[in-house]
């Protein structure tokens, strides 16, 4: 680029010598002049360096007097840009953020050309070789679904999810990630049927928390938000809370969904077990649609089944499915634990934390922590093929205890003498 620049100053200096030895001091009617303009075609080959403003001394042609026109030197300073090649890095920048994963610059092998085609040259994406996660960690399909791998991609450390939905793997997000552990802790938990709840809460070490989510105790037949306990319930409540007076690892934080009777509930198992504070926090989290991804999707299947919702969600925690309607149940129950319970009751600063929920929250959540050894034949009782319990029992539901060193043991529990009921199917 360097030895073109050159050229065309050369063939200035050339006009500027012809032009000083003329005797005329006007060139407009010798024929030599044409010469002098037809070498001002310089400026048609400057349009290749547009940072060479060159093109702006051309007025050489208006001017009578060469010698005026060596100003042109001025411009020669231009000459400094021709370092331009350096300046690519500039340009190299501009489409580092575009894609900061192609070592574009890498393609500079066209620095010869100053209007560098950069649009056409990071097309170098498409050269970029990828792999599937297939090629890592196998097929993804309906055998697998749910399932979580990792491996190493480029040195960086990976966990891949099975898509249920999708069969198709995807990066694993950090709820599903967490739940690799409480998975673990799950399967070594081994819960198999309900225990008394006092009976756990007693065996809580003095180093150890405890996370208990129950449903709330008996309610009238109304199940608005405004919807409150029975007299029956306020005794069940209280008598709970009696059960949980003595021993145990001390003081008990409570929270409820925005329902009136979960704050009830709340309420009368802390007066049952004499404590001072018996105001409870509200947690949106505890209402009764956590699990459900898509509500429009959960209303259209009701109607097509013929379902009053009991029975959708009773199938889909015993036997998967739905992926259109609910989450993924394992990553889903563990965010529940690890973004919202566990971080509520460190916060508040208690070994304890009683959360009163509803029946539709902590059925998924049982058949989480059982590995689908608990379930419930609602939708089967809706089919005539189940005449037992098919539903869950007031104040039964899931305790966490959490260990010093992270770890967690599962249980399921109950406050009354079941953990399950029979439920009318309508």
């Amino acid at each position: 680029m360097n030895s073109k620049i050159l050229n065309v100053l050369a063939g200035l200096a050339f006009a500027f010598i012809m032009a000083a030895c003329d005797d005329s001091d006007s060139i407009s009617t010798k024929p030599d002049d044409v010469s002098v303009r037809d070498s001002v075609v310089v400026h048609d080959s400057l349009n290749w360096i547009d940072s060479i403003r060159i093109t702006d001394s051309l007025y050489i042609r208006d001017s009578l007097r060469i010698k005026d026109s060596l100003r042109i030197k001025d411009s020669v300073r231009y000459i400094d840009s021709t370092r331009i090649i350096d300046s690519i890095n500039v340009i190299d920048s501009l489409y580092i953020t575009f894609k900061d994963s192609t070592r574009i610059i890498d393609s500079l092998n066209i620095i010869d050309s100053l209007h560098i085609t950069f649009m056409d040259s990071t097309r170098i994406v498409d050269s970029i070789v990828t792999y599937p996660p297939e090629l890592y960690v196998g097929p993804c399909n309906a055998s697998n679904a749910g399932d979580m791998k990792r491996t190493t991609v480029n040195g960086e450390s990976r966990y891949y999810y099975c898509d249920m939905g999708t069969h198709l793997w995807r990066i694993a997000t950090d709820a599903e990630i967490n739940s690799i552990a409480n998975s673990a802790y799950v399967n070594l938990s081994h819960v198999t049927e309900f225990v008394p709840l006092d009976q756990v809460y007693n065996s809580v070490r003095p180093d150890e928390k405890m996370i208990v989510v129950l449903r709330h105790a008996e309610r009238e037949d109304d199940i608005t938000l405004s919807s409150p306990l029975t007299e029956m319930g306020k005794f069940q409540s209280q008598r709970l809370g009696m059960s949980l007076s003595e021993g145990g690892p001390g003081y008990v934080y409570y929270a409820g969904s925005q329902y009136v009777r979960t704050h009830q509930t709340c309420n009368f198992i802390a007066r049952g077990r004499h404590d001072l504070d018996t105001t409870s926090d509200t947690m949106v989290v505890l209402n009764e649609g956590w699990f459900t991804k898509n509500f429009d999707s959960y209303f259209m299947t009701t109607i097509r089944e013929n379902d009053d919702g009991r029975g959708l969600i009773t199938k889909w925690a015993a036997e998967g499915g739905y992926t259109d309607v609910f989450y993924d149940l394992a990553p889903r129950s563990s965010e529940l634990l690890e973004d919202y319970l566990i971080p509520a009751l460190e916060l508040s600063g208690r070994t304890v934390g009683v959360f009163v929920s509803h029946d539709v929250m902590i059925i998924p959540l049982l058949s989480y922590i059982s590995e689908q050894r608990i379930t419930f034949k609602y939708y089967k009782a809706m089919r005539g093929e189940w005449e037992g319990d098919n539903w869950l029992n007031y104040l039964a539901g899931i305790a966490v205890i959490l260990k010093p060193d992270g770890s967690k043991v599962f249980y399921a529990v109950r406050g009354l003498d079941s953990g399950t009921m029979k439920l009318e199917v309508e």
